[in-house]
C-alpha cells in the first residue's frame, strides 16, 4: 500500500472506460476499488488494537499501519477511480460526438461534391488524385464511374497544367487551367479553373480543379452568331431586293411603254407596207422594184419584231395546248437576235423535225427559254478574251420526255455557284444588270409543267442547261384533246 506506483492502478480503469462498454467499465472500476479495499483491510488486520490512540497513531511509525489513515486512503483512491472513470467517459463521449459530427460533415461535403454539376478534381502535393466527382470522371478517356487515381486519364491540358503547378510550386490564387472537349460520341466543351488548397498555417494541402460544362452556352453563342449573320444577310438581301424591285418597276414601265410604242409604230408601218406594195405594182423599172422589195423586207422585219414584243409583253395566261418545241425555240430566238448583245454571238439552232408536240403553256415555256438564252448571252459577253462565242441549242426525245440542251461558251461557274443558281434573288451580276429571278422563275415554271431544269458548268469553259419536259404531264395539268387548242 505504501508503494508510490499505486496510482497506476487507475490506468487500467481509464483504458477500460475508453475501450469497454459502460457497464463493463464500471465493473472494472468497482473491481479495482474492491481489490484496493482488500489490500487496505489486510494492512489493518496486521496492526494490534490496544486502544483508541492506536487508531490514530502508529506504534511502528508507518502511517499505513494506522486504520484511520488506511481508511482515508481507500476513500481517496475510490473517489479518484470513480472520478477518472467519469471524466474519461465524458471526454470520450465528446470525442465520439465530435468525430460523429466530423464524419457527418464529411459525408455531407462528399455528397455535395458528388452531386455538383461542375466537375471537381483534388490533387495532393504528390500529384495523385485524392478526390474526383462523377462530373469530372466524364473528362477521362474511360469515362468510368470508378475513382480516378492518375492524371494520365485526364485531358492533356489538365495534365500539363498540374505538372507545371507541381514542378514550379506555383502558389497563385484562382487561375484558368484551359478549355477542352470530353472524349466520346457526344463531346462536351469544358472550361476549367484551378486553385491551391492550404491549411490555416499556410501549408499546401493540394490543388483543386473545377470544370464547368459550357457546351450549351457555346452552342447558344454559335446559334446567336449564326442568327446574327442571317439577319445581316437578310438585311443585305433586302437592300438588293429594294434596288431590284426599283429596277423591275422601271422594266415594267418600259415594257408598258414599249407595248404602247409598238402599237403606235404598227399603224404607220402597215401604211408604209401598203404603199411599198402598191409602188412595186406601178413602177416598171426592175432596179427600182428590187429596191422597193428590200424596203418591204425591212418593213416586214420591223413588223415581226414589234409583233414578238407585243406577244411577249401580254399578261401570262394559263392556257395549255399542243405546242411545237422547234417553233417556240425559233420564235424566242427571233425575239433576242436583234439585241445588241447578240452581235458577237453565233447561234447554232439544230432543228429536229421528228419531235412530238408537247402539252404545255406556250407563253410560260417561251419565258423559260428567254431566261436561259439571256443568261447564256450575258455569260458570253462577260468574257475578257476575244474567243468565239457560240450559243448552241439541241433537242431530242427520249421516251415520253423532250429534252432541250442550251450550251454556251461563256465564263461558266464553279459548283458552289451552280448549286445556288435557282435560288431567288441570287445573282453574280452587278446591281442593275441582274435581278437573280430569271432561273428561279424558269425553275418554278418548268416544275409546273412536271419538267425539270439542271445545270452543268465549269469555270472558264462555259455552261450547259438541260430542260426536260414530258409530252403528257400529270393529269391535273392535262386537258383532253377535245378541248385542246391546236
Amino acid at each position: 500500500m505504501a508503494n508510490p506506483f499505486v496510482l497506476f492502478y487507475v490506468f487500467h480503469v481509464i483504458i477500460a472506460a475508453i475501450i469497454l462498454p459502460l457497464y463493463m467499465a464500471f465493473a472494472v472500476g468497482g473491481s479495482t476499488i474492491l481489490f484496493y479495499g482488500i489490500l487496505a483491510l489486510n494492512q489493518i488486520s496486521k496492526t494490534p488494537w490496544p486502544g483508541f490512540q492506536d487508531l490514530i497513531f502508529s506504534q511502528s511509525g508507518s502511517p499505513w499501519h494506522v486504520p484511520i489513515y488506511v481508511l482515508g486512503a481507500f476513500v481517496a483512491f475510490s473517489c479518484m477511480v470513480i472520478l477518472a472513470q467519469y471524466l474519461t467517459r465524458v471526454i470520450l463521449a465528446r470525442m465520439i460526438a465530435t468525430e460523429r459530427e466530423a464524419a457527418q460533415n464529411h459525408d455531407v461535403l462528399k455528397a455535395v461534391i458528388q452531386a455538383m454539376n461542375e466537375g471537381l478534381v483534388f490533387v495532393d502535393p504528390q500529384g495523385c488524385i485524392a478526390m474526383s466527382n462523377p462530373a469530372a470522371r466524364v473528362w477521362t478517356k474511360s469515362q468510368s464511374d470508378d475513382e480516378v487515381v492518375t492524371l494520365d486519364e485526364f485531358p492533356a491540358v489538365l495534365k500539363d497544367h498540374m505538372q507545371t503547378v507541381l514542378a514550379e510550386e506555383v502558389s497563385l490564387t484562382e487561375q484558368d487551367v484551359g478549355a477542352f472537349d470530353t472524349p466520346g460520341p457526344d463531346p462536351r466543351h469544358i472550361e476549367a479553373k484551378g486553385c491551391p488548397v492550404k491549411d490555416v498555417s499556410g501549408r499546401s494541402l493540394g490543388y483543386v480543379i473545377v470544370g464547368t460544362d459550357v457546351t450549351d452556352h457555346k452552342n447558344l453563342e454559335l446559334e446567336l452568331m449564326s442568327q446574327s449573320e442571317q439577319v445581316t444577310s437578310i438585311n443585305e438581301m433586302l437592300k438588293v431586293t429594294r434596288v431590284q424591285m426599283a429596277q423591275r418597276e422601271k422594266m415594267v414601265a418600259i415594257g408598258q411603254m414599249a407595248s404602247g410604242i409598238a402599237h403606235e409604230i404598227g399603224n404607220p408601218l402597215a401604211s408604209l407596207s401598203s404603199v411599198v406594195q402598191y409602188l412595186t405594182k406601178k413602177i416598171k423599172s426592175e432596179d427600182e422594184v428590187q429596191q422597193l422589195h428590200v424596203v418591204l423586207k425591212q418593213v416586214n422585219r420591223i413588223s415581226e419584231i414589234l409583233k414578238r414584243m407585243l406577244t411577249f409583253s401580254r399578261p401570262a395566261t394559263s392556257e395549255y395546248r399542243w405546242s411545237d418545241i422547234d417553233q417556240l425555240i425559233s420564235s424566242t430566238l427571233t425575239l433576242i437576235k436583234f439585241d445588241k448583245r447578240m452581235q458577237s454571238i453565233d447561234i447554232k439552232n439544230e432543228v429536229n423535225g421528228t419531235l412530238p408536240t408537247v402539252w404545255l403553256n406556250p407563253q410560260s415555256f417561251e419565258q423559260i427559254l428567254l431566261n436561259v438564252f439571256i443568261n447564256a448571252v450575258d455569260a458570253m459577253n462577260a468574257k475578257a478574251d476575244d474567243s468565239p462565242n457560240t450559243l448552241k441549242i439541241t433537242r431530242d426525245c427520249r421516251g415520253e420526255v423532250v429534252r432541250i440542251r442550251v450550251e454556251d461558251t461563256g465564263i461558266g461557274m464553279d459548283q458552289q455557284v451552280a448549286r445556288r443558281a435557282f435560288e431567288s434573288f441570287f445573282t453574280t451580276k452587278e446591281i442593275g444588270k441582274g435581278t437573280g429571278l430569271g432561273l428561279f422563275i424558269s425553275h418554278n415554271l418548268i416544275t409546273e409543267l412536271d419538267g425539270s431544269i439542271s445545270i452543268e458548268s465549269e469555270l472558264g469553259k462555259g455552261t450547259s442547261v438541260l430542260l426536260q419536259v414530258p409530252v403528257r404531264p400529270k393529269a391535273n395539268l392535262f386537258m383532253s384533246e377535245k378541248k385542246a387548242i391546236t
